[in-house]
């Protein structure tokens, strides 16, 4: 299988509703149909003008940044509630918590490092995935772990912390209660690399090693899936279950809906190591390399935000108003941007560095800001629109996007 290609099929496993396995295929025929009923050449002309208007809305505005936190290590993992209020984030084996206005309302040292955090809609519980898997309260206690053998990949939280999903690497998919109380477990037969969600605790998406993109109905099993080529390391839910984002190593990001049809993808520079969107998948956010891509829901370019360093992590509120960045090597920090027009413009922009002196558990009522140092080159770069590209690069762009959506799901993934 070439990295790029998407290939998709439907479960065989016992343990599929019947139902869901003869409508998502009736779905898929009908799909295919419509598209070959589509001229190459109307479609190459309607993903330009889509891309061109992209890069003409970009210019109306865009994500602003509001303050960043340094860290002392990468930061893997970041998660934020539905109101922005509340911000997650592991950096090393240290997990943070934030709040709107970057202060560290506390942190804790788990056993290894952190693969993995989550944060129910609300913000009252939030998930660790390292050796063991966590249940925080909102106010720092541990409420339980839970240790097997095997190490937790990523971790994902339904509202009020009802369902609290895991995804480990000896290929098991686990969902317990906020009370430790273990509801089921899946077997994948592949590692999972990153997990979501829906608020009512029913629909899970998965990200594997073996390449593919999972769709699960919780305590059932498999509903569809399809393979990217290459591992999948960044997968998102809209809160009511509707659209799927992918992100994987052969540098292309998915758009997905809930019943299985494959919508577009998207090529990026660099392989594909988180994703997030909101709601109706009106942004679709993907990290690859140094940048935050910024997408809108037919896949052409929004906005591009380039850090100093890799990126690691991000999340987004569901509105849209909250982007939540995590920087790896040459950033190591937690970032907070904006498409808000109000708080851009009574931002004060500043920097500051979590106080890695104090014991574990401990809380702080300042995040110890530090003043920007003007003659510094600029930390990040945001707005990388589409004027400040060659247009030579600009149109091997939109060709190579073009060309990725003419690939159908095809029917020889083998989950």
């Amino acid at each position: 299988m070439s990295s790029g290609e998407v290939t998709s099929s439907i479960s065989t496993r016992s343990r599929i509703d019947s139902g869901i396995r003869q409508a998502t295929r009736s779905g898929r025929r009908s799909h295919r149909s419509r598209s070959g009923r589509i001229s190459l050449p109307l479609l190459l002309f309607c993903c330009l003008i889509a891309a061109l208007c992209g890069f003409a809305s970009a210019d109306e505005g865009g994500y602003a940044p509001l303050w960043q936190l340094g860290a002392n290590d990468a930061v893997s993992s970041v998660a934020v509630a539905q109101d922005g209020s509340t911000i997650v984030a592991g950096a090393g084996s240290v997990v943070y918590l934030l709040d709107q206005q970057g202060t560290v309302l506390w942190k804790t040292v788990v056993g290894s490092r952190v693969n993995g955090v989550g944060i129910s809609p609300e913000g009252s519980y939030i998930g660790v995935a390292a050796d063991k898997l966590y249940l925080f309260d909102r106010d720092g206690n541990e409420l339980w772990n839970e240790k097997t053998t095997f190490v937790y990949r990523d971790v994902a939280l339904s509202s009020n912390g009802m369902y609290v999903a895991a995804a480990c690497d000896n290929g098991a998919v686990f969902i317990f209660d906020r009370n430790k109380k273990q509801l089921w477990d899946y077997d994948m037969g592949t590692d999972g690399y990153a997990i979501a969600i829906s608020e009512n605790g029913r629909k899970i998406a998965l990200g594997c090693d073996n390449q593919g993109v999972y769709y699960l109905n919780s305590r059932e099993g498999e509903s569809w899936s399809y393979g990217t080529g290459k591992p999948v390391e960044g997968i998102a839910l809209t809160p009511d279950g509707r659209f799927v984002v992918a992100g994987s190593v052969d540098r292309c990001v998915y758009l997905s809906t809930g019943e299985g049809e494959h919508l577009w993808k998207y090529p990026t520079g660099e392989a594909v190591r988180a994703t997030a969107l909101s709601n109706e998948a009106n942004e679709i956010f993907a990290a690859s390399g140094r940048t935050v891509y910024i997408l809108d829901k037919t896949g052409a370019d929004l906005q591009k935000i380039t850090l100093g360093g890799r990126v690691e992590s991000v999340a987004v509120t569901p509105d849209g108003e909250f982007l939540v960045v995590g920087g790896g090597d040459g950033d190591r920090s937690i970032h907070l941007f904006t498409d808000n027009a109000a708080l851009i413009e009574s931002r004060d922009p500043t920097e500051a560095v979590i106080d890695d002196t104090k014991p574990p558990n401990s809380t702080t009522s300042d995040a110890l800001p530090s003043a920007p140092d003007d003659s510094a080159d600029p930390v990040v770069e945001v707005n990388a629109r589409a004027e400040e590209v060659p247009i030579t690069l600009q149109v091997l762009g939109w060709v190579e996007n073009i060309i990725s959506l003419l690939f159908e799901p095809q029917k020889d993934f083998l989950a």
